[in-house]
């Protein structure tokens, strides 16, 4: 037997989900390029590039407010503060230029591509191909997601820890009964996820511990001292990528607040407000909403793969927090899209449901999609 690991090779899914992944690249550099930047995002980059200087007076005041995302500002000021060393390299000055949305909006956009392919990856793992297309097609026609991809907010990058730290410590707990070695490099990458995902917003990381503890536990009852020693020291990492993030800054660390605030922290009932006022977001309801149904109804879809991201999507909107009120609404969304593509993956299993039965639960998915894509289309023409 060959002891070789096995190569990742492009075939036809491979090829399909670049191809959804380049369409949403293109649709969210279109908005990069033609929505101009508010002084919230002028503020986030030119903060991110003071925090990027070496040459920073120790006595100087802290760039960051309370409630910064210091991820957020790193990402913001990061290209700039390379083109800005460029330029002195260069011998060109000028007195005063304002940032270039491609530079102080790139990582972003990086970031949400990047969700996206895990999101394919995940859901490919857990129901094949068929769920997999679902669930990223409805990703990268989402205008919540392209909006948050294409634009200076920490939501998308809080997204994207949260969606890695859940499905890392899923990853983990299946593999608590191999032996120690294989477990080392998965307790570091849900280590760094969580970190990445304090320095996003801390509320997320929060969230994301609770959900990845209980996933953990339920899925090793064995091993469950294990679980929460892995856990910890997870957290432990975590909170050194976090003062790497701050650069072991007291000062900025203290003037970021990161402890929510519980004066300003609330559970909204309203959140649903929030993914409706935006085109495409009726259409993701009604389309989870519908799976939803067909969850209650069939027993054949409760099993864990379908269980726990409909928890999650389920739970994460109710997450109080002092971020802006959509933040919570687009940590669900890749849930939800995964949940959806299980669904329709059990749909159109060939063992239970053929001829006539799955044509029509076919339409009805290219229906979605296609409706979906329309709709970001109009945002992106809109802009």
């Amino acid at each position: 037997m060959s002891s070789r690991s096995p190569r990742f090779e492009i075939h036809k899914a491979q090829k399909v989900a670049a191809v959804l992944l380049l369409i949403f690249l293109f649709q969210s550099l279109w908005l990069l390029a033609h929505l101009p930047l508010d002084m919230a995002e002028t503020r986030s980059a030119l903060a991110g590039k003071s925090l990027w200087k070496i040459d920073r007076l120790a006595n100087s005041r802290s760039p960051l407010i309370p409630g910064d995302s210091i991820l957020a500002l790193r990402c913001a000021g990061l290209l700039p503060s390379v083109a800005a060393a460029s330029e002195i390299r260069g011998r060109e000055f000028n007195v005063y230029a304002a940032p270039s949305r491609w530079l102080v909006r790139l990582p972003f956009l990086a970031f949400g591509v990047w969700l996206g392919a895990a999101l394919w990856w995940v859901a490919r793992r857990m129901f094949g191909n068929e769920g997999a297309y679902v669930a990223l097609a409805l990703y990268c026609f989402s205008p919540p997601m392209l909006l948050a991809s294409a634009t200076v907010d920490s939501a998308v990058l809080s997204t994207w820890g949260l969606f890695g730290l859940v499905f890392t410590a899923i990853g983990v707990a299946h593999t608590l009964y191999a032996p120690w070695r294989k477990w080392r490099p998965r307790i570091l990458l849900l280590g760094t996820a969580l970190g990445l995902t304090a320095a996003a917003d801390i509320s997320a990381a929060l969230a994301g511990v609770l959900l990845a503890g209980a996933f953990m536990i339920y899925l090793a009852p064995g091993r469950r001292r294990a679980s929460v020693a892995i856990l910890a020291i997870s957290s432990a990492i975590g909170v050194l990528v976090l003062f790497i993030c701050f650069a072991f800054s007291v000062r900025d660390f203290t003037a970021a607040a990161l402890i929510p605030n519980l004066k300003y922290s609330k559970i909204s009932p309203h959140f649903s407000h929030t993914l409706l006022a935006i085109p495409g977001g009726m259409l993701e309801v009604v389309a989870f909403l519908t799976c939803f149904l067909v969850f209650l109804v069939w027993r054949r879809t409760h099993y864990f793969g379908n269980v726990a991201p409909l928890l999650v999507a389920l739970l994460l909107p109710w997450w109080p927090t002092d971020s802006f009120t959509g933040s919570t609404v687009l940590w669900s969304l890749p849930f939800a899209f995964v949940f959806i593509g299980g669904i329709y993956a059990d749909l159109l299993e060939r063992r239970f449901f053929e001829g006539r039965f799955r044509k029509r639960v076919t339409a009805t998915a290219l229906v979605l999609v296609g409706a979906s894509a329309l709709l970001s289309f109009m945002l992106v023409a809109a802009v």
